[in-house]
């Protein structure tokens, strides 16, 4: 089939144009009815993951590692900058999900992945990470 908006050759099946990337939306009797997302083969596990080294920096981290150097005096701007770098793979990793989901999405598939995963391992990365950030700048 044609896309309607730039003409081009795409899947009967495609809910959104790989030229152009706008919805495809099938019309039937006057009414708009949009097309039904197939199951996707593929699993998306970048939030799980993004969520995963969120508490893993955390935990292990900035609350084990941060009592244990401060307990003997060591620096304790270590285990918060260390944590930091996990909380910017734990963002990135969100992101993807996200854009995994969406390219999925755009080819007709539903998403795969979990978007609250995704936006968990975002924002709450991003805000321990400015927490943390404060930490090594204050001390």
């Amino acid at each position: 089939m044609k896309c309607p908006y730039c003409q081009k050759q795409i899947p009967e099946d495609s809910i959104y144009c790989y030229h152009c990337g706008k919805e495809i939306i099938q019309e039937n009797n006057e009414t708009r009815q949009e097309i039904k997302l197939k199951q996707n083969p593929k699993v998306n596990a970048f939030g799980k993951l993004g969520l995963l080294l969120f508490f893993i920096g955390l935990i292990v981290f900035d609350f084990i590692g941060g009592t244990i150097l401060s307990a003997f005096q060591a620096n304790i701007k270590i285990p918060f900058i260390i944590s930091s770098f996990i909380y910017i793979l734990a963002v990135i990793c969100g992101i993807m999900s996200m854009k995994v989901d969406h390219d999925d999405m755009k080819k007709g598939y539903e998403p795969s992945g979990n978007k609250n995963y995704a936006y968990i391992s975002i924002f709450l990365s991003l805000f321990v990470a400015l927490v943390n950030l404060t930490q090594v700048i204050m001390k």
